[in-house]
């Protein structure tokens, strides 16, 4: 950034200083710009210089007060007057100054012979100057941070970059969970958890937090993580942007597509002693022994994402899933809530179990679903058989014709069981995720239909049941 200090010592200016409050000479200028419109105060934005030599605006009249209170309020940094023999002012009014020293408004003469342009050509190098220095220090920068992170990993990248900025940084998962250092605060968790979902690069401002966070995103086309940074920096904002920028760049080549996927804890599978179960929970979670813990069922869950940043808050939250209910164990954590909130599922079942429970709650719970799953076969049991070939037909059609047909039936059904999702779906067929992936891609081609559309699954489901009838 150019200051208004440093435009003034510049010496080939010559500048007479009249009015210099205190900090001024800190203060970064926008732009240096010449006018004699004495309704200029409309049309500034704040943070510049303006040069004058007072045609438009009499700068002796009394109303040269109500036009300095105007650049005042709008945000103008300094105020430069022409002088010269053949120009409205030799010297700077005596009751100009007055005004300036009253409202606080930095004030100079631009004596003849400089013109204004030179004042503008001054500030125009300064500024190129500061860019160049700017592009370099990036650059540096950003080998630095490749250097550091291809040698030691993500930490030292994000140590040098809080040390680049002058203010902290933290990286942290899609909900927050800190991966190079403690979590955030649960208020700003909680606000990245809300953006977890979006798919725009652009960094976010978090209002949680003493001062604030910007929050820039990692990953192409999912949020993989975040880089938090303090609002308050030592560096310009162009400056900032590239680095966290590249920081944000090499960071998306490291992190991996989410959190290590966990076996399912035995306290939803098998029943347990009392002393056992604590012992599961400590080897599970790594948090100290509790004999009772927080027990949660949602349903309606649709795909991976709730799963995944259900399983992103935390080792101390356990999940379990079956079909389309995922079951999550925790100690009261209010950011289950919040996954829930902005995944739009259904919370089924909330309450303080002992751990002993959670096995035989988590059976009811899944049984009562198999049952109502049940209902529905025989509700469509019910119907016309005529009718059901003629919807099967015009749903499954093409893919119970193809070639392949058997395979890709099996991957839809486990597909649909499994709640969309697809690491499931390879464990229960016994084949590499990127195989089901194929499968789902030559199935939706078949169907003419995206099967990420609930109406779609529903049909499908549907058709798949009535196939079995």
């Amino acid at each position: 950034m150019v200051t208004l200090g440093q435009l003034w010592a510049r010496r080939e200016l010559a500048l007479e200083i009249a009015v210099d409050p205190p900090g001024a000479r800190e203060k970064e200028v926008t732009i240096v710009h010449s006018s004699e419109l004495p309704e200029v105060d409309e049309w500034l934005a704040g943070g510049e210089v303006l040069l004058t030599i007072g045609v438009g605006q009499d700068l002796t009249a009394p109303s040269a007060g109500d036009y300095i209170a105007r650049l005042t309020r709008v945000g103008v940094h300094a105020l430069g007057i022409g002088l010269g023999s053949d120009l409205p002012s030799v010297e700077l009014p005596a009751s100009l100054i007055r005004h300036a020293e009253e409202h606080g408004l930095a004030l100079f003469g631009v004596p003849e012979p400089v013109p204004f342009v030179a004042v503008v050509d001054a500030f125009t190098r300064m500024r190129e100057e500061e860019t160049n220095r700017e592009v370099t220090r990036a650059s540096s920068a950003g080998r630095r941070f490749a250097t550091a992170l291809a040698r030691t990993g993500p930490a030292d990248l994000v140590a040098d970059l809080a040390d680049t900025l002058g203010g902290e940084v933290q990286f942290v998962s899609p909900t927050g969970r800190g991966l190079t250092g403690p979590n955030p605060p649960v208020a700003v968790r909680s606000e990245l958890i809300g953006e977890a979902l979006g798919t725009s690069s652009a960094p976010r401002l978090l209002r949680a937090g003493a001062g604030g966070f910007e929050a820039v995103p990692v990953g192409d086309e999912r949020v993989a993580g975040w880089i938090l940074a303090a609002a308050e920096t030592t560096v310009s904002q162009r400056t900032r942007s590239q680095l966290l920028s590249t920081a944000a760049a090499l960071l998306g080549l490291a992190i991996s597509a989410g959190p290590p996927r966990r076996g399912e804890s035995r306290l939803f599978t098998t029943s347990l002693q009392p002393a056992e179960a604590r012992t599961e929970w400590v080897l599970r979670t790594g948090s100290p022994a509790v004999a009772r813990a927080r027990f949660t069922i949602f349903g309606e869950v649709r795909g991976e994402t709730a799963e995944q940043l259900l399983a992103d808050l935390g080792p101390d939250t356990l999940i379990a899933r079956s079909g389309s209910m995922v079951g999550v164990l925790h100690t009261g954590d209010s950011l289950v809530d919040r996954v829930a909130e902005v995944t739009g599922v259904e919370k089924l079942f909330a309450k303080l179990l002992p751990l002993t429970q959670v096995h035989h709650t988590w059976t009811v719970w899944r049984t009562q679903h198999e049952t109502a799953n049940s209902d529905v076969r025989a509700l469509l049991s019910a119907i016309d058989e005529a009718a059901a070939n003629r919807f099967v037909d015009r749903v499954l059609g093409d893919l119970i014709s193809s070639k392949d047909g058997r395979e890709l039936l099996l991957t839809l059904r486990s597909f649909i069981a499994a709640g969309g999702v697809r690491d499931a779906v390879a464990t229960e067929l016994g084949v590499h995720r990127h195989t089901v992936r194929a499968r789902l891609q030559r199935i939706e081609r078949l169907l003419g239909r995206d099967l990420a559309d609930p109406e779609t699954t529903q049909a499908v489901a549907i058709a798949l049941e009535l196939a079995e009838l």
